[in-house]
C-alpha cells in the first residue's frame, strides 16, 4: 500500500545589500538560522546566486547580488514492491541512501525486522526501485545476474531544454570503463523534456553524465550542470528528477519472470507538470 507523503518544500529570495559579508554569513542572518545550517543548505546545492547554483560558504556577496534559497525536507517513508522468500523489492524516497550508512534504506529495512542486504544501489536522490536479499547466497546470485547484463533497467528523467531527437544513444566511457545508455522522449515541454532512460551497464552517475554530454542535464543536477540557469521554475527542483521506474529478470531461485515496477513519485509528477505548460 502507498502511504501518503507530506514533503516540505519552499524557494527564498533576497537580495544583497552588505560590501562584505559571506554567503554562509548572509543566509544564516536572513533565515534566522546557524552558520552550520546555512553551510549545509549550500552543500546540498540548494543556493543560488545571480541564478548560478554556488558551492562555496564562503563565497563573497557583492552590494545588488541576488540570493535564492531552497527550503526542503525530505520524506523518508518506503513502498514495498514485491517481495518473497529471497528478494524484497523497495521503492526508495530522495535523500535516503541505499545502505553503508545508519540512516540508509538498508539499515532502516533491518530496524524494521528485515534481514537484508542491498543487492545494488541508487544515487541519494535518485528514487525508484532496489533489489535487496534476504541472504548471502541470494544476494550472490543476484549480483551475478547484474555481472552478466541480466537485469533490465528501466529509467524515467527529466532534462532541462527541448529535445528534438525522437529517439538516441550515447556511448562514453564512464570512469574508464565502456558505458551505453539510450534513451527515448516520452513527452516534450518548451524548457524541459520527458525521456525513458534503459542502460545495458551500470556506470556511477552513468545517465546523469552522458545527458549533460548531449547538453541536456537532468532536472535538478548539481555535479555536471555548471553556469546559470535561467528558468526559476527548473532553480526551485531540490533534486535530480531521476527515477528507476523498473526492474526486470528471471529470477535465479524461483525460474519466475519479473517485472518490477515503481510508481513515479509525487514530486517527480508535480515538477514535470509545472515544467510541461511553462
Amino acid at each position: 500500500m502507498r502511504k501518503e507523503r507530506k514533503t516540505l518544500s519552499d524557494f527564498l529570495s533576497f537580495q544583497c545589500k552588505d560590501r562584505l559579508i559571506t554567503l554562509r554569513e548572509f543566509l544564516a542572518r536572513e533565515l534566522s538560522i546557524s552558520r552550520r545550517m546555512a553551510k549545509r543548505l549550500i552543500d546540498r546545492g540548494w543556493v543560488f546566486v545571480n541564478e548560478e547554483r554556488v558551492s562555496k560558504a564562503n563565497f563573497p556577496l557583492s552590494d545588488g547580488d541576488r540570493v535564492e534559497a531552497i527550503i526542503y525536507e525530505p520524506d523518508y517513508t518506503y513502498d514495498i514492491l514485491y517481495e518473497d522468500e529471497y528478494i524484497v523489492a523497495i521503492s526508495k524516497p530522495p535523500f535516503m541512501p541505499t545502505n553503508e550508512s545508519p540512516k540508509s534504506l538498508e539499515s532502516t529495512l533491518r530496524r524494521d525486522g528485515y534481514k537484508v542486504r542491498a543487492i545494488h544501489r541508487l544515487d541519494l536522490e535518485t528514487t525508484g526501485a532496489v533489489l535487496f536479499a534476504k541472504g548471502d547466497g541470494v544476494f550472490n546470485k543476484f549480483k551475478e545476474l547484474f555481472k552478466k547484463k541480466e537485469i533490465g533497467k528501466l529509467y524515467i528523467v527529466i532534462v532541462e531544454g527541448r529535445v528534438d531527437r525522437e529517439a538516441f544513444e550515447v556511448s562514453f566511457r564512464v570512469g574508464g570503463k565502456e558505458a551505453h545508455s539510450f534513451f527515448r522522449v516520452l513527452k516534450r515541454g518548451n524548457i524541459a523534456t520527458l525521456l525513458q532512460a534503459r542502460i545495458t551497464t551500470g556506470r556511477k552517475h552513468q545517465i546523469r553524465i552522458h545527458l549533460s554530454m548531449v547538453g541536456h542535464p537532468v532536472v535538478g543536477e548539481k555535479l555536471y550542470r555548471k553556469g546559470r540557469i535561467w528558468e526559476e521554475a527548473i532553480r526551485k527542483v531540490p533534486r535530480c528528477m531521476l527515477h528507476c521506474e523498473e526492474l526486470s529478470f528471471k529470477h535465479p531461485l524461483s525460474g519466475k519472470l519479473l517485472k518490477i515496477r515503481a510508481p513515479l513519485p509525487e514530486d517527480f509528477k508535480r515538477v514535470w507538470e509545472k515544467l510541461l505548460y511553462l
